[in-house]
């Protein structure tokens, strides 16, 4: 089963922050700079638990937020 992100991206947010998240490659990442939390997707299922996500660098989470049209600093759509 594929996950698909856009029937359900309006509604998805971080549970630590409370924003919104992008999908890149194999997970979430949260557009909250002080959180740059990435949550997993294994086997076609989201895991959206704080304890399973990876904190990203501040480097890769301005990458991510490059790659998806966001403001690299704020996380906020440009």
């Amino acid at each position: 089963m594929t996950f698909d992100f856009e029937a359900v991206k309006s509604f998805l947010r971080c549970p630590q922050s409370r924003s919104e998240l992008v999908l890149e490659d194999d997970g979430l990442v949260s557009v909250d700079p002080e959180c740059r939390l990435k949550y997993p997707i294994r086997e076609g299922i989201p895991t959206l638990l704080v304890d399973d996500a990876t904190e990203l660098s501040r480097e890769e989470w301005s990458a991510v937020m490059s790659r998806h049209g966001r403001d690299p600093v704020t996380g906020r759509d440009v």
